[in-house]
């Protein structure tokens, strides 16, 4: 410290004789080179907080990640770029200072290291925001960067202060000598401090263009980002919109269709038993015990086939609760697509490891919710197609067949009726031993069965391969 004490007498000395070197209007080179620098580390903070700025009161909107991190990244560079700029905004003043005293310029420097120190300290708030916003399935590349460059303020910050404290031992050893601050920073230049101040403005001015750069490809992305997002989520939307009145309509029609069979099958109950009735109540102590039996398992046919028809009605009532939370609540497709959608828009706004497949792939997945609706549309149209078609033959059995077997029946026992009275039921128990009742509304039975516990759950096979299709054609796939 001596030697210095030597070199700044000398300097007082030598520059106090009418040389121009300590006039008012005179820079020593590397107090220019130094105000450059600590210039050019404002000017690059400011340009960063530009970028961004207009997300205080205008954030994107398509997005509540997006929204998130745009809000958390306008904050953080905000601060950074008040708090490190004033810290290097003073330090420009300091180095073309001309007529104040170093004690006085210095101090300013040391006040606003005092409120950079709490964003600091508290910076990993934003970091974790950042992360949460942008980040996506192991690659934190977003968040790094900006954990690194806080890292890098930190230890710039420690370093420069460091600088900065040997500098005011100096002031206090040189303390009531009159020296003006460019007097002082000559000084300085002779035991290297003036030249780590350098190097730490050097520094710091490329590091702030460098952090300027990638915030403004950040605001860049960002925008670019939100466009996608706005686009996808609207026709993710109308797809969803148009699959909702796709599956009501099927449910709609579906239904008409269960009802045409229980009107139908309602209709022969009531055929058969004003048949059976007006047959029974003619004779209806002079029948034999093998008729009543057969007439008695005709009634019982068709009443068990009424009864597991309106069992169906709840399980065709279930296959509609069931439709509307695979295709409207769950909709797996459109659920991935979303997913799909929100990191397509995380890896849009990574610009420190960018993808050119995933900027390319932007026009690709905007037609994948117009293929989910085609795809099921066709799925939804193919099952009524096989519903209205299987009602039709159920139908078509009940009216067009077993009506008229049943009408048939009955008329074939009236020949019995003209035998002597003692064969009368020897006529009809031959003629009933040959009728097989339970096996012709079995088929009906089954033939219902089939339709509606069995066609109408291949509806749900569509939704397991439209998403399968989905999957293979999603991001995930095509840009790994």
């Amino acid at each position: 410290m001596s030697f210095l004490k030597f070199l700044l007498a000398f300097a007082i000395l030598t520059g106090t004789r009418g040389d121009p070197f300590f006039g008012n209007n005179f820079l020593i080179p590397q107090s220019v080179e130094l105000a450059s620098y600590a210039n050019a580390v404002v000017t690059s903070l400011n340009s960063a907080r530009n970028s961004v700025s207009s997300y205080a009161r205008f954030p994107p909107t398509s997005s509540a990640s997006l929204r998130a991190g745009a809000i958390t990244l306008q904050q953080y560079v905000g601060n950074v770029s008040q708090l490190v700029g004033g810290v290097y905004s003073e330090l420009a003043r300091a180095a073309t200072d001309r007529t104040s005293a170093p004690a006085v310029v210095f101090t300013k420097i040391s006040t606003q290291f005092a409120a950079l120190k709490p964003l600091i300290q508290n910076s990993s708030f934003y970091i974790e925001d950042l992360a949460r916003s942008f980040d996506y399935e192991g690659d934190s590349s977003v968040s790094n960067y900006f954990a690194d460059r806080n890292e890098r303020i930190r230890v710039n910050s420690h370093n420069l202060q460091v600088i900065l404290q040997n500098v005011s031992t100096v002031i206090e050893s040189i303390a009531g000598q009159g020296l003006n601050t460019q007097q002082f920073l000559s000084a300085l230049s002779a035991n290297g401090l003036l030249q780590q101040l350098l190097d730490a403005g050097q520094g710091a001015a490329t590091a702030s263009a460098e952090f300027a750069d990638v915030v403004a490809q950040l605001a860049a992305a960002i925008t670019q980002a939100n466009n996608f997002r706005s686009t996808s989520n609207l026709r993710i939307q109308q797809s969803r919109t148009a699959t909702n009145t796709a599956v009501n309509n099927y449910i709609t029609s579906s239904n008409a269709s269960f009802n045409s069979i229980l009107t139908t099958t309602d209709s022969l109950f009531n055929h058969l038993k004003t048949l059976n009735d007006s047959f029974v109540f003619r004779w209806p102590l002079l029948l034999s015990e093998p008729v009543e039996q057969k007439l008695d398992l005709l009634n019982r046919s068709i009443e068990n086939l009424i009864v597991n028809l309106h069992y169906r009605r709840q399980v065709v009532e279930d296959h509609f609760i069931l439709t509307r939370e695979v295709f409207q609540d769950a909709n797996e497709p459109q659920q991935y697509l979303a997913s799909e959608a929100e990191l397509l828009t995380r890896r849009l706004v990574n610009v420190i490891n960018p993808s050119a497949c995933v900027v390319n792939f932007r026009t690709q997945f905007h037609a994948l919710p117009a293929t989910v609706q085609t795809v099921l549309t066709q799925c939804i149209n193919s099952q009524l197609g096989l519903e209205r078609s299987g009602a039709s033959q159920v139908v078509s059995i009940a009216n067009g067949f077993l009506r008229s077997y049943a009408t048939e029946v009955y008329a074939g026992l009236e020949i019995c009726f003209r035998h002597p009275f003692a064969s009368m039921n020897e006529c009809l128990e031959a003629i009933v031993a040959q009728i097989d009742f339970s096996g012709k509304f079995f088929l009906l039975d089954t033939l219902s069965s089939y339709l509606y516990e069995q066609v109408q759950s291949e509806l749900f096979n569509c939704n397991s391969r439209l998403l399968q299709y989905i999957q293979n054609r999603g991001l995930r796939a095509n840009c790994p």
